[in-house]
């Protein structure tokens, strides 16, 4: 599947304004410009909107407002690009610098999904954010993400999906080694906030040793790789990259049979 079907050249510009929300009225001013839309204040509403319900910023200098909407019957989308970076408003108040701006009927939304599911892949690879940064033009990082489409989707399959979902299941980890591995977390965030006595270190150890291996070395891998491993469903969707968690996956957080992962960005997912 070629870039074009989600994004065209024209479609990557860059962005001078300098906060969340005119950033946003920006991209959405272009769009109408593009002859993409039809009514820029309708569609810069909704959006807005969803945003205040949550935000949309996945990290690494990525955020990814987006509306569905039954108005519009084609994917939509537009990459801004702000060479100094905004404040998005997120957690770790890290500056956004690409901004991925999606209006699609309900029907696209698996397209969406895989979509963004290749876009915070190649964001979340430091040596692939890092040739996007050098590029600094919009038709540059357009061609590199290009490039990064085709490679993704050439190498991408339903089979291989559903294998990476099983492999980073945590099948038959009892559901209670969530709460030593949040308990574990709070431990880790005292220790790196600054108190290295020894006691919190004797906890962490002991705790360890309870926890089952495998979700203990998943664990250490997304402590390494997220400022926060867990997130909390909401609405059906994780906190923490805001994706809808598929019907299956629900059932199974539902359930509280064993613990469940986001497939998107692979955080450890708390139904509370």
């Amino acid at each position: 599947m070629d870039l074009d079907y989600f994004l065209k050249k024209e479609q990557v510009i860059k962005v001078k304004s300098e906060n969340k929300q005119t950033v946003i009225k920006e991209m959405v001013e272009k769009l109408q410009e593009l002859g993409l839309i039809d009514n820029k204040d309708r569609y810069y509403a909704q959006i807005i909107h969803r945003e205040s319900l949550e935000n949309t910023a996945l990290g690494n200098g990525f955020a990814i407002p987006h509306t569905r909407t039954e108005s519009v019957s084609q994917f939509i989308s537009i990459l801004g690009i702000h060479e100094e970076g905004i404040d998005f408003h997120n957690e770790d108040e890290s500056p956004v610098n690409y901004i991925l701006l999606s209006i699609f009927p309900s029907k696209m939304s698996t397209t969406y999904l895989y979509f963004i599911g290749m876009m915070a892949r190649l964001f979340s690879n430091k040596e692939k954010k890092a040739l996007l940064d050098e590029a600094r033009t919009p038709a540059k990082i357009y061609a590199a993400l290009k490039k990064e489409a085709e490679s993704y989707f050439d190498a991408i399959s339903e089979k291989e999906i559903i294998s990476a979902r099983e492999g980073d299941s945590l099948t038959g980890v009892p559901s209670s080694d969530l709460d030593l591995l949040i308990r574990l977390d709070r431990l880790y965030k005292v220790y790196d906030g600054g108190d290295k006595a020894d006691s919190i270190l004797k906890k962490i150890e002991n705790l360890k040793k309870l926890i089952d291996n495998r979700s203990l070395s998943y664990y250490d891998r997304m402590r390494k790789k997220q400022n926060n491993p867990f997130a909390i469903v909401e609405k059906n969707s994780c906190s923490g990259c805001h994706m809808e968690i598929p019907p299956v996956y629900m059932r199974q957080i539902t359930d509280r049979n064993g613990i469940t992962l986001c497939t998107y960005c692979g955080r450890f997912l708390i139904l509370v």
